[in-house]
């Protein structure tokens, strides 16, 4: 046997399949690392050959890769006897097994026969195979740590090596004599070894005894060879000559020759028979085939038909029940299309409500805005005026800081002179007796108060006459001189800044300071009013005017008065969410129309798209009933039947011509009659040399 290719898949760890080949002959080796599949591999292969694919229970279950209910299968192609074998074999789910050679398919039971036959084994009739059921092909089967068990085999697999054996060895052996001669070489090994294996006693001597006559023998057996082969080649070749001529063996090596020669011939014409035979049956295959495939085509045609009707009717229901459906999703769409008419309208108006409250709030916080702005401008103006007023009246006002200060300086230095003048001047207390009266300079003297007296001074005493007094000497008058001349330099700058006293004066600066701080604060007020300035304030002023201008544009009823600021915020908010609502509704309302129109899309789409069918399927009937018509003109169905069944019958005669002929060339064993015609043609040249050889 040689193998050819090996593939398995499904088999226990070989989930995904492997496949070996283009096996040549000689010595293959399988390489791989530990747990790879190597002994699954050869455990499917014996599987493929020894075991039945209707194999059950756990051993079948045991092919299953772990946690899989896929169908464990093998291939093998392999060759026997130049015949080349494809097994096929699925366990378990959908089982099988398949057989193929020269043509010829065997399946199941009949697959497994064959194979027994061919490989010369026989099954157990339940259960896997075991090694004493693998026939002549186990004793060369060795698996994974059994190199040196004790072969297990039945007693047609011990017939067989023994038929085979003595078939070899026979004329050795002498098929009788072989069986005697083993049961000599027991009885002698009985003589001497115990039955565990150990020597008995005396055997050394016997040992000894026969290698002292082994050397004897072999002396003379080397003297009486030379001798013996001279005397047995002379005897030989008269013998031989003899023989030669006594049995006619070379006419008789001819003659047998010649019927080898003959008996290729025939094989040769069987040879021809079968070819011609072959060719025969691939036509009647041929023809066959094509009656299969028109009868085939035929029911195809038929079924096709059968089948696009039966497709039809439900169709024709569907288009038929999407009529009806198809009006309600349009009034459906109509209901919704009008209610989204009805909330934009509302949602319209909602908008235009919000946006005139809108607008009426606008103008109210305008008129609000404009109001406050106005009045910030006037108190900013009235500030503005009164500013100037006083700027106007503190401008007036000659005095300042330096010319005070001057004025004052000149009268501290006039106090200073006095001073110094009243510290020299006479002291006068005048005490009259009775109420007398005294007049100074024409002025009345309190007479109850002492009197300082600086310059030349005449006393009016009353009932006595006048009294002048003199004080100090040329001291005191150039210290009242002094103060005369610097009195009257105050005199003349008061009279220069318009003011008869200091006091005066004093009392226009603090009027004037007075002044100076109201303007200040004026502008600080100011500032704080009209921060960004009064003219910037007015241009806002202007453009919330514009505003307000065009928001009465936009009002209903520009004239009508405005109303607050609160009652109109409260107004917008009604209105937005007035508007709120609205758009809700508007949106529900969007929503269920857009609701409604996918679902008249789908309802159309289905409608459309069932329509289209139906038609194609009546016209692939229209098409179908058409073409299978024509074909019936030509042929009816009874007449392709009887068309396959006269091919069938005729395929099935040339098929069993066929094997005939194949099996009246084995039964010429055409690899012997080759063998016998080469080694009767060499046995006839061998024997003519060797004749003329041995004559010489």
């Amino acid at each position: 046997m040689l193998i050819r290719r090996i593939a398995v898949q499904n088999f226990r760890k070989l989930l995904d399949g492997v496949e070996i080949n283009e096996l040549e002959p000689g010595l293959t080796v399988i390489v791989g690392d530990n747990e790879e599949g190597k002994s699954t591999l050869l455990k499917a292969l014996q599987s493929a050959f020894f075991d039945k694919y209707s194999l059950s229970g756990s051993t079948a279950d045991d092919m299953l890769p772990f946690g899989s209910k896929v169908q464990p299968k093998v291939e093998v192609d392999f060759k026997i006897d130049q015949t080349l074998y494809h097994l096929t074999k699925g366990f378990l789910q959908s089982k099988f097994a398949r057989l193929e050679s020269n043509g010829r398919r065997l399946e199941n039971s009949s697959a497994e026969e064959r194979l027994e036959d061919i490989l010369g084994f026989s099954r157990r009739d339940r259960g896997a195979a075991k090694e004493e059921n693998r026939g002549l092909s186990g004793l060369l089967w060795v698996e994974q740590g059994r190199d040196f068990a004790e072969l297990d085999l039945n007693q047609d697999t011990r017939d067989a090596l023994h038929e085979a054996i003595e078939g070899e060895v026979g004329q050795v052996t002498g098929g009788e004599r072989g069986r005697k001669l083993l049961a000599a070489v027991t009885r002698n090994y009985d003589t001497y070894y115990t039955p565990t294996g150990r020597e008995k006693k005396g055997l050394k001597d016997k040992q000894r005894e026969v290698e002292s006559l082994k050397t004897q023998v072999e002396s003379l057996e080397s003297e009486l060879v030379l001798y013996d082969e001279k005397v047995d080649t002379l005897a030989n070749l008269k013998n031989i000559l003899t023989r030669y001529e006594s049995e006619d063996r070379l006419a008789h090596a001819q003659t047998h020759m010649q019927k080898a020669q003959n008996a290729a011939r025939e094989l040769e014409a069987v040879d021809a028979q079968i070819d011609t035979a072959g060719a025969r049956l691939k036509e009647a295959k041929t023809a066959f085939e094509f009656a299969q495939a028109a009868l085939k085509t035929r029911k195809g045609k038929v079924e096709r038909l059968q089948d696009v009707e039966t497709e039809a009717e439900p169709v024709t229901r569907n288009v038929e029940n999407l009529k009806e459906e198809h009006r309600l999703a349009t009034e459906a769409r109509a209901r919704a299309e009008d209610r989204l008419r009805v909330t934009s309208a509302a949602l319209e108006n909602a908008e235009s409500n919000r946006i005139a409250a809108q607008r009426e709030r606008e103008r109210a916080e305008i008129t609000v805005s404009l109001e406050e702005l106005d009045g910030r401008i006037q108190r900013a103006r009235d500030i503005q005026t009164e500013t100037a007023r006083d700027r106007k009246t503190a401008a007036g006002i000659p005095i300042d800081e330096e010319t005070l200060a001057t004025l004052h300086e000149k009268d501290r230095e006039l106090e200073n002179k006095r001073a110094a003048l009243e510290a020299v001047a006479t002291t006068l207390d005048f005490s009259p007796s009775d109420d007398q009266s005294v007049n100074v300079d024409g002025q009345t003297w309190d007479v109850g108060k002492q009197r300082r007296v600086t310059e030349k001074t005449t006393l009016e005493l009353e009932g006595f006459g006048s009294l002048v007094i003199t004080p100090g000497g040329e001291d005191i008058r150039a210290r009242r001189a002094a103060v005369e001349e610097l009195q009257r330099s105050l005199d003349a700058d008061l009279q220069r800044v318009g003011y008869g006293s200091i006091e005066a004066a004093e009392t226009a600066w603090s009027e004037k300071n007075a002044l100076q701080t109201r303007i200040e604060q004026a502008q600080t007020r100011l500032a704080e009013i009209v921060p960004e300035g009064l003219e910037e304030l007015q241009t806002h002023a202007d453009d919330l005017r514009e505003q307000l201008g065009a928001v009465k544009a936009l009002l209903s009823d520009p004239t009508s008065p405005p109303c607050s600021v609160r009652k109109a915020k409260e107004v917008e908010k009604a209105a937005l969410s007035q508007e709120e609502d609205a758009r809700v509704a508007q949106t529900a309302a969007g929503e269920q129309l857009k609701a409604e129109e996918k679902n008249f899309s789908e309802v159309q789409e289905r409608r459309t798209g069932e329509t289209s069918t139906l038609a194609q399927l009546k016209k692939e009937i229209k098409r179908l009933r058409k073409d299978l018509g024509n074909n019936r003109q030509d042929k009816t169905d009874v007449d392709l039947e009887r068309d396959v069944d006269a091919a069938g019958k005729t395929y099935d005669t040339r098929a069993t011509e066929l094997e005939k002929l194949k099996t009246q060339r084995e039964e010429m064993f055409p690899d012997l009659l080759q063998a016998e015609l080469e080694r009767s043609q060499d046995a006839y040249k061998n024997l003519q040399t060797q004749i003329a050889k041995d004559k010489e």
